[in-house]
Parts: C-alpha cells; structure tokens; sequence
C-alpha cells in the first residue's frame, strides 16, 4: 500500500495522463456529425439519461475532472464493488453507462469479459484508447465498447450475465420501463447489480442531494420491472448503497 504522498502523486499523474488522452480523443472526433446536444452524458460513469437539447454539452475534459476526481477510488472503492460481485473468472459483465471505463478497465482483469456501454461517442473514443495505456494485452483483448442509445443498451438477449449500473440509475429517463429491457436482455438466474448516492448529507457536492434516490425507491422499482431476490447493502459504502438482484428462471 503506497503512503500517502505517493498516493497523491499517483492520482496526480493518472489525472494529467487523463487530460492528455481526452485532448487526443476530441483531436480526433471533433470532425464527427453528431448533434452536440445528442452526447451530453448525465452521470458518474456518463449515462443513459436523455440531454437538455437548450445547453450545450459540456467538453469531455470538464466531465472527466467532474465524473472521475483524484478522491473517487477511494471513496467508491471500485475493487471491494467487484469482489462483491462473485467470481467472474467465467462470467461476462455489462457496465451501463461506463463514461470513462473507471469500473470496465478493472473489471477486464477479473472477468471473461466486459461490455462497456455508453451513449457518449467520445467516451466510447476514449476507452478504446486508454485501455492500450492502462491493460496489459491480454486484458484489451476482455474489453469491449459498445455505443448504445437512452432506451435500448444494444445488449443482445443473454450476452451478459451481470450487469453493472454504477452512478447512473438516478439519471435513467423512464427507470421502471430501461430495467424491464434489462430483464429481458439477461439470462435466467442473471444478476444486475445497481450502485449509486445515499439521498442523505454527503461530503461531495455531485450529484446533489435533491436528484439522488431514496434506496427504498430503487427497490420497490426493481420490483416493479420484474426482478427478485433483491438484496441491498447501504453499509459497505460511506457515500453509496449496492443493490443486487437477479432475473428469475422461466418456468417451462
């Protein structure tokens, strides 16, 4: 465990590599057609939620610095998320909502595979770039981006066998309706795994307190979309809850 000077200068180049990459990415898609207002990401890990057509989209730096600061991976603790998740030695996994791969590039050295789905095609820019800077091969050859739209995570039915929605599910348009397509898209037995803000005093200013969910509310819609065994843990996580739930076997 490196001390905390050494932590800092980490972070401190892990944000400078990160500016540079996003620079490089908007060099190279600034010639792209799409509608600005089409890829404004609305989350953590980007999102899926639909944009304010009257802003104009933030630039992905800005978002970079807001979604991922120096403090996130100690506060979000992103390898006790994954250890919680099981064993993925065999298993694919969806992160919803990647943005810039924080979960997906980790989850590639633990699990078969991983799908990174983002509605940003900049992000999208960005994974498939910074996965050659931040895996080793074999781990590049795990990761995969996918653009997908607000309603529809272009999983095909039973590609994955979790899928993971951190800091994205309060973002979600229609919640109810986007975990239904989830549901259908899962195998039997499969596992979504949700991770997102406490609605309650945090010492972080994003998101704010009056968009964040109550976790009673992120339950009673999992039920509502069709899942079962839902279980949650509000105590792992100083600034988040970890809800787990799976897709039930169809009776034949």
């Amino acid at each position: 465990m490196p001390d905390q000077p050494e932590l800092f200068n980490l972070m401190y180049f892990r944000i400078s590599l990160l500016a540079l990459l996003a620079s490089l990415v908007l060099s190279c898609s600034n010639h792209a057609s799409e509608d600005p207002t089409a890829i404004m990401p609305a989350n953590g890990n980007s999102g899926t939620a639909k944009p304010d057509s009257s802003k104009t989209a933030p630039s992905l730096d800005s978002l970079l610095t807001k979604y991922d600061p120096p403090d996130r991976v100690l506060w979000q603790k992103p390898e006790l998320v994954i250890q919680k998740m099981g064993d993925l030695e065999n298993k694919v996994v969806a992160d919803i909502g990647a943005g810039s791969g924080f979960f997906s590039r980790r989850l590639a050295q633990h699990a078969k595979k991983v799908i990174a789905v983002e509605v940003d095609p900049r992000f999208i820019h960005f994974m498939d770039s910074i996965k050659l800077v931040e895996l080793a091969p074999e781990y590049q050859k795990r990761f995969e981006t996918r653009l997908a739209t607000y309603d529809n995570s272009k999983l095909k039915p039973g590609e994955a066998d979790i899928i993971l929605v951190v800091n994205t599910y309060i973002y979600f348009q229609n919640r109810v309706q986007y975990l239904r397509h989830l549901l259908e898209v899962l195998p039997d037995d499969g596992q979504l795994v949700i991770v997102d803000f406490k609605k309650k005093r945090l010492p972080i200013s994003y998101p704010p307190q009056d968009i964040r969910l109550e976790l009673w509310r992120v339950e009673k819609e999992l039920q509502q979309a069709g899942f079962n065994n839902i279980v949650s843990d509000d105590c792992s996580l100083d600034y988040q809850y970890i809800v787990t739930a799976r897709k039930g076997r169809q009776v034949q």
